[in-house]
């Protein structure tokens, strides 16, 4: 049975040239924490112990899977968001930071009196159950047109032990919402054009699902319009709408907004710089 050490020199051995070596040794310390149960620290420790051969096992599929470009998130089927943990697979996107820092706006333009929030397109859960965690006084919904994202979502939901409603919707088909009204409507549609397909990242491109990715050719605001569409009809006046954003598309989504009647549009850079997020105010 080979050694701790022995291990993650095989994956440096193995994936040299294909990330780089820092890059390795954290793919190392995810597959060692979710298999073996041990911290860095411990990995330290611990690097002459030997390694069962059914933990070998899934820690060399776990290297067979980097050497094909999978993410490790959807190799180790689970991912880090906002202090919490999430199941992933290919039929959502794998959360990002930028992510992360919409749903701290969001929090910081909340206090006590929200009450109902919607996420669209909620894929894994994460925004809205990030959201419910901070805010357990609020109702919050999140709809997806995917029925798998919606089960992985509930999924996410139990394992973060915070009870909220999801359900199918389709956002393409400016379907009704009945008599629901929301303080909050926050979405991270899909956003990446065909332009940017070749600056993308191949795990990217080859495993995430590309109906989360990519914004019709033709009209790639199509989802930010029918949910300020939808908006008209279930925010709240004074609600507070939010997007991510293709940091291309800041100028459009402002006119958006702002031609909308929407006030206060705020169009906001994520830590790298970039204005990835949109905020506007319902008159």
């Amino acid at each position: 049975m080979p050694t701790i050490a022995a291990l993650k020199l095989r994956f440096r051995e193995e994936l040299v040239g294909a990330y780089p070596g820092l890059e390795i040794d954290h793919f190392f310390a995810m597959a060692a924490y979710e298999v073996l149960g041990y911290s860095r620290a411990q990995l330290q420790i611990n690097q002459n112990e030997t390694v069962e051969d059914y933990k070998v096992e899934k820690m060399v599929s776990i290297l067979k899977g980097l050497q094909r470009n999978e993410p490790i998130q959807y190799l180790l089927g689970f991912c880090d968001f906002y202090g919490l943990k999430f199941k992933v697979n290919s039929h959502v996107l794998i959360p990002r930071p930028e992510t992360e820092e919409l749903v701290r706006w969001v929090l910081d333009e909340s206090g006590d009196s929200i009450q109902n929030i919607l996420d669209l397109g909620t894929g894994s859960g994460c925004i809205a159950i990030s959201l419910k965690k901070a805010m357990p006084h609020a109702q919050v919904f999140g709809v997806d047109k995917s029925v798998e994202a919606l089960n992985l979502a509930q999924q996410n939901a139990r394992i973060n032990d915070v009870s909220m409603e999801f359900f199918g919707f389709d956002i393409l088909k400016q379907e009704s919402m009945g008599f629901m009204n929301f303080d909050i409507m926050v979405s991270n549609p899909p956003y990446v054009t065909y332009e940017d397909k070749e600056r993308m990242e191949k795990n990217v491109l080859d495993f995430e699902p590309h109906i989360a990715l990519f914004a019709p050719e033709d009209d790639p605001l199509i989802f930010y319009r029918n949910i300020v569409d939808l908006a008209e009809g279930h925010l709240k006046k004074g609600g507070k709408i939010f997007f991510e954003i293709n940091e291309s598309f800041g100028p459009e989504i402002r006119s958006l907004l702002m031609d909308r009647g929407f006030t206060s549009v705020e169009i906001r850079k994520d830590l790298n710089g970039r204005f990835r997020m949109a905020k506007g105010i319902k008159t």
